[in-house]
């Protein structure tokens, strides 16, 4: 039984951690509301790979992780704001968990 289990254990431990994910952080310029915003999180939250999304209207800051493994990167994420009529500056990517997401300002400094 102990044999079992730790088999199962780390199955787990190397199922989780071979989905690597990654970040793309930046400014969204031109959202000036709230509608707006809940928009972009619901079109990105849709999309296969995407683990979290998170727009604020306030600060102006969009954050989405991803799973390294979809066909998401940033080329993909830029062209979803395009087509939301998102204006996007500062734009910053790394490995989730590796990398530091950072407390951007919203004059990029």
């Amino acid at each position: 039984m102990k044999k079992i289990l730790f088999i199962i254990f780390w199955f787990s431990f190397l199922t989780f951690h071979s989905q690597e994910n990654k970040f793309c952080q930046f400014i969204m310029s031109n959202v000036e509301k709230r509608e707006k915003a809940i928009e972009i999180d619901q079109f990105v939250r849709a999309q296969e790979g995407v683990v979290i999304s998170r727009a604020d209207v306030i600060s102006k800051k969009y954050l989405v992780i991803y799973n390294s493994k979809s066909s998401i990167n940033i080329s993909v994420i830029l062209n979803w704001m395009d087509n939301l009529n998102v204006e996007t500056k500062c734009i910053r990517e790394g490995i989730h968990g590796v990398d530091t997401i950072i407390d951007q300002k919203f004059n990029c400094e």
